[in-house]
């Protein structure tokens, strides 16, 4: 099967492109200061580069919808009702290896309206990868002024878990490193995480360490490998930003999810993007809004169960101003 491509574009000046493997972002461009159209997502030039296998292999998600499970699961599966789920492996990541970044969905509906927007929709049967209930799931991408909307929902016919995000790799400039960019989060506390990046259940406090953005700083990788990290946010309408000095391009975060998994690869392995050659160390930043990672195992943790009858709603919200 052929990916399809399709394109969103207004007024403001913003223009995203999308493919329906993997209800995938494969770029967004926002006017910088000056004017200039910029990428500020990461991706590949066409959107069978995302069907590569040895692409998928290395499970970067290039601005893919991930499901059913963003972030680990561990301890090899979760108990629902009574019930083990065994899942593919000891830690399970991004709902696993053939997860919803790795499908083909239906492309419900385009809209090239004022405020345009395209509806992909996948059906996830029962068993699939080890996650109980039929899923039906919907990813709308909308154009809003001057920002991009997506908006997860999903219903099932059995009990299961779900935490649905989108896997985007933002860098406000189109080259060089996020080094040096502005970051805000909305956040006073982060989960603590093991060496293999799965949650102990603790809450760390930001105060008085490198992960304290709860007033902008500058990012600094000096001495450390990057983030990995999920922040757990607190009320308000802006739940993270981001600011480049040399674009003039600021984004700000908004959700319904109660965290934020930040993450910020060391660099690309050669693998064919767009503008591959012009990034530096440190070439980006994902915002990752979801639901807490493991939550199938950690009862303290916000409830990660889905049942019939029930709504799952995700709603993620990237502005834009120069």
């Amino acid at each position: 099967m052929k990916p399809a491509t399709l394109q969103l574009k207004n007024d403001s000046g913003i223009c995203c492109t999308l493919t329906n493997f993997g209800a995938t972002l494969m770029r967004l461009q926002v006017p910088n200061r000056e004017g200039i159209p910029t990428d500020v997502v990461i991706g590949f030039p066409n959107a069978e580069d995302y069907t590569i296998p040895a692409y998928q292999k290395l499970n970067f998600c290039l601005g893919a919808t991930i499901g059913r499970y963003a972030g680990r699961i561990s301890n090899g599966g979760f108990y629902l009702n009574n019930t083990f789920y065994p899942l593919e492996d000891t830690i399970t990541l991004h709902g696993g290896t053939e997860g919803f970044d790795k499908q083909f969905w239906k492309v419900e509906e385009v809209n090239e309206g004022l405020n345009p927007f395209v509806i992909f929709s996948l059906e996830s049967r029962g068993g699939a990868q080890g996650f109980p209930g039929n899923l039906k799931v919907y990813a709308k991408y909308q154009l809003i002024d001057h920002a991009l909307q997506i908006s997860y929902t999903a219903s099932t016919d059995a009990p299961t878990v779900l935490n649905l995000t989108n896997h985007s790799y933002f860098n406000l400039d189109g080259t060089g490193s996020v080094a040096g960019n502005v970051l805000f989060v909305n956040a006073q506390q982060i989960l603590q995480t093991n060496e293999i990046v799965v949650p102990t259940g603790q809450f760390l406090s930001v105060k008085d360490t490198p992960y304290d953005y709860s007033k902008p700083a500058t990012l600094d990788f000096q001495g450390h490998y990057g983030l990995d990290t999920p922040f757990v946010l607190k009320d308000g309408t802006v739940k993270a930003s981001l600011y480049s000095e040399k674009s003039g391009i600021q984004m700000e975060v908004s959700t319904n999810q109660p965290a934020v998994v930040l993450f910020t690869p060391q660099d690309f392995p050669k693998m064919g993007l767009r503008n591959q050659a012009g990034f530096g160390h440190f070439p980006a930043i994902c915002f990752e809004c979801q639901n807490y990672p493991d939550a199938p195992n950690q009862q303290h943790f916000p409830s990660a169960i889905l049942l019939p009858g029930e709504a799952y709603r995700n709603e993620i919200t990237y502005s834009f101003s120069k």
